[in-house]
């Protein structure tokens, strides 16, 4: 990435907060077009208050605004990066839940996480400019999930999957297309507030992320995340164990 000429656009979904919102801050500060989507109108205007940084309102779990987000990136030119970051994860055992609330949850979680971006990335790819790189962001729990959050778990370790065929997917493709798999731990963000302990900063994240980025790495593993995938390899059931109440 730091040797690219910086035409077309950078979209980064969830990028009004946390993670993402620091990447987006970050890759303003070189000069990139930044765009920025979210759920949240008060978060939206505040991203698009900053300096190199658009916002657009898109909800990943609803697909005619991932549509109308697609036709919105086509008006404002093609595209050089797409992270795909925006992710929920809503713990609760299904067993204790009221039906209609319970499928709605899920509905959430999954588009958000795991249908919305493969449906907005195989729609943005036309929009794709030769060079261009996609990212996906997964998570140490796409290795092994945790007791609490089974459904965001299993989305994460779907995504990682996914992330991996497109790569082999698009080898062919004559434009160059680039797709990584970041694997962050766990982040100082709302998602993780009260959960867990030996959490990084998102500027941190971001920075490290940008780094990977920067040396063409098709999986960017940050912080902790380094360990845990090193470990995983030795000891799975070790992993998993560490893993399982966290």
């Amino acid at each position: 990435m730091s040797g690219t000429q910086r035409t077309g656009l950078a979209v980064i979904t969830g990028g009004t907060a946390g993670v993402g919102l620091a990447l987006a801050r970050q890759l303003a500060g070189r000069g990139e077009r930044v765009v920025v989507c979210g759920r949240d109108r008060e978060r939206l205007a505040a991203a698009d208050a900053l300096p190199g940084i658009e916002a657009i309102r898109c909800d990943l779990s609803v697909e005619s605004e991932i549509v109308s987000m697609t036709e919105q990136l086509r008006a404002r030119g093609g595209v050089r990066l797409l992270v795909n970051n925006a992710a929920v994860q809503l713990g609760y055992r299904p067993a204790e839940r009221d039906p209609v609330g319970l499928l709605r949850d899920m509905d959430t979680e999954i588009g958000t996480n795991l249908t919305g971006p493969v449906k907005l990335t195989s729609l943005a790819l036309p929009l794709m400019l030769p060079g261009s790189l996609i990212v996906n962001v997964t998570s140490a729990l796409a290795l092994t999930p945790k007791r609490a959050a089974p459904l965001y778990c299993a989305t994460k370790a779907a995504l990682r999957s996914y992330t991996t065929a497109l790569r082999y997917q698009l080898t062919d493709d004559e434009r160059g297309i680039q797709v990584t798999e970041a694997m962050l731990p766990l982040v100082d963000t709302a998602m993780t507030a009260g959960r867990g302990s030996g959490k990084i900063s998102p500027e941190r994240a971001a920075a490290d992320l940008l780094r990977g980025l920067d040396r063409n790495r098709p999986l960017v593993r940050v912080g902790k995340a380094r360990a845990l995938t090193v470990l995983h390899r030795l000891s799975p059931t070790l992993v998993a164990r560490l893993l399982r109440d966290g």
